[in-house]
């Protein structure tokens, strides 16, 4: 078509107008598509990725760019996320879990008699220990088998400590005895006096031994008497001259 003079019409074209793919990134000018010609939400990420490169180097607790760098307590108690509670007497352990710094000697316990117990003589006798001092973990039977048991998870060295006032119940009638700590129904500690030479009424046997146990071993006194007649003898209870003490120990 043919135009005369210099106007020439305007043609307003529409996206019927338009072949598929027919314009490409070529066919557009540089700088021809301005903001106003996107959609908004084209426009509200380019404005939220300019910020991101304004704001890339921080500042406050966190400062720098490419390398970030915490600021010295800038990280308190609160923001850690570990378990137990934080306390003047806890630290943070490796596995994230607040504990006890130290730790302590427990299970630890100390039993005595209440009233003197008879020895027959010549036999291994249990002391009875019914009276307890303390018991951390209530693993000390002070009523049926007066014997300390090993709780669960408890295991390790553990101090045992005894003492017994053992003789005859009439003086110039103690000859000999024995005091023996068991494990497991078997001695492993042995303490003895004699006096065959000139017999007497009581002595005080001590006895101490480390041992390596674990969950549901037991420990128990027994004791011995022997005295000129063969009559029984006896474990004094007198200001717990007669007692028996246990504390699991720490670092070994």
């Amino acid at each position: 078509m043919a135009y005369k003079g210099r106007v020439r019409p305007t043609i307003a074209l529409t996206a019927a107008d338009i072949a598929a793919d027919a314009v490409g990134s070529s066919e557009i000018a540089d700088d021809a598509v301005t903001a106003d010609k996107l959609a908004n939400s084209i426009n509200t990420e380019i404005a939220a990725n300019t910020a991101k490169v304004t704001n890339a180097t921080h500042t406050g607790d966190v400062t720098g760019a490419t390398a970030l760098t915490i600021a010295t307590d800038a990280v308190d108690i609160a923001m850690l996320s570990a378990t137990g509670t934080a306390s003047s007497s806890t630290f943070l352990r490796g596995d994230n879990a607040w504990a006890a710094a130290g730790g302590d000697n427990t299970p630890a316990f100390q039993a005595y008699i209440s009233g003197n117990v008879s020895i027959t003589n010549d036999t291994g006798t249990k002391i009875t220990f019914d009276t307890e001092d303390f018991d951390t973990d209530g693993a000390y039977d002070n009523s049926t088998n007066y014997r300390f048991t090993v709780p669960t998870d408890k295991g390790g060295k553990y101090f045992f400590s005894a003492h017994t006032i053992i003789g005859a119940t009439a003086s110039s009638k103690f000859n000999y005895g024995y005091q023996y700590i068991h494990l497991n129904g078997s001695g492993v500690a042995w303490s003895a006096v004699e006096l065959r030479a000139n017999p007497g009424e009581y002595i005080t046997l001590p006895s101490t031994v480390i041992l390596t146990l674990v969950p549901t071993d037991y420990v128990e006194v027994f004791c011995w008497t022997f005295t000129t007649d063969a009559s029984a003898g006896r474990s004094l209870a007198h200001l717990r001259g007669s007692r028996f003490t246990g504390f699991k120990m720490i670092g070994l």
